[in-house]
């Protein structure tokens, strides 16, 4: 009875974050991102949008693989320094490379920025011109740039100065904080986007990343809150994981079923976080046996300061995201 109990707790907790979800969707375009039972609006016409892809790093390669499930790869063209790399990427997914990053502007309605952010202002004046021609949307996963800043170099590039200058130039940015996990369809995704961008536009951009895992919309003010917990926390479990399995060949498991053993159990855990709706102090109190194994580890973790660790880290994180887009 306890555990049908919880689960409708969880289904009604989940229609009320749909109905907000549903609620913000609405303040930010109309119409909606959602139908009324949630499902993202496809369109035919969408999938005839051409995607640059500037940077084929892991995130590049990443978002290019989630694309692929929802377009094909002649829509996807590829452009990166490393020539090798891309033409890789290109045969692994069929997609088309680009002759140069001014080419690749030319011939898309969406560009991705996947770069580093020491790289982005050197390249944001080389594209300009073209960029501004074509005004594909521009989507950044750039940690710590902000909109504002990627529309400051584009406007600096093509010596536009007065306010009135810039808004007969609106130009559509989005910006999104994904996380490696993507790779596995299992990713969190922030997304903001300046008022340039058209519900349409923002509706594509959605739909062609609906496999990489969750996407929310976020404001964009907290963005680099994100990168310092999803961006970066896939690490934080890395490393858990590997802890865990020390721990475990150090009692005698062998190193292959440690992992595994690690790697299930937290993967387990954050499903019971996101399934049950349950606080999760609520579930780990709920495995904490008076007298027992467990409450007897996480003392030991209380008293290494195992909390406050990973809050100082997001913080360090955070503060480091924030640092990158004062450069």
């Amino acid at each position: 009875m306890q555990t049908v109990a919880k689960k409708q707790r969880f289904f009604v907790q989940n229609k009320q974050s749909l109905e907000k979800q549903l609620e913000i969707a609405d303040t930010i375009a109309k119409p909606p991102f959602f139908t009324k039972e949630g499902v993202y609006k496809k369109s035919k016409e969408n999938m005839m949008n051409k995607i640059g892809i500037l940077g084929c790093g892991v995130m590049g390669e990443a978002l290019a693989k989630a694309m692929l499930k929802k377009t094909e790869g002649k829509n996807i063209f590829l452009f990166d320094i490393d020539t090798e790399r891309t033409k890789k990427l290109a045969e692994k997914f069929s997609c088309k490379i680009a002759a140069s990053s001014k080419d690749l502007v030319k011939n898309v309605d969406f560009l991705l920025l996947a770069i580093k952010p020491i790289h982005v202002k050197n390249l944001l004046t080389e594209i300009a011109s073209e960029y501004y021609q074509k005004k594909p949307v521009l989507i950044s996963i750039v940690a710590g740039i902000q909109i504002e800043s990627l529309e400051n170099m584009l406007y600096s590039a093509l010596a536009l100065e007065t306010e009135e200058e810039k808004a007969k130039r609106a130009l559509p940015i989005i910006r999104l904080m994904p996380n490696v996990s993507v790779l596995v369809e299992e990713g969190m995704i922030a997304f903001s986007s300046n008022d340039a961008v058209q519900a349409k536009e923002k509706d594509f951009v959605i739909d062609i990343l609906e496999k990489t895992g969750k996407i929310e919309i976020v404001p964009e003010n907290l963005m680099d809150a994100v990168t310092a917990i999803s961006g970066s926390g896939p690490a934080y479990g890395f490393l858990f994981i590997e802890a865990l399995a020390d721990a475990a060949v150090l009692l005698g498991i062998p190193r292959k079923q440690a992992y595994i053993y690690a790697a299930q159990t937290l993967k387990g855990a954050a499903e019971m976080v996101l399934e049950t709706g349950e606080q999760p102090g609520v579930l780990k109190d709920s495995v904490c046996s008076p007298g027992g194994t467990t409450i007897e580890a996480v003392k030991k973790l209380e008293e290494k300061g195992f909390r406050s660790a990973i809050m100082e880290a997001a913080e360090a994180a955070f503060k480091k995201s924030c640092s990158l887009g004062k450069k």
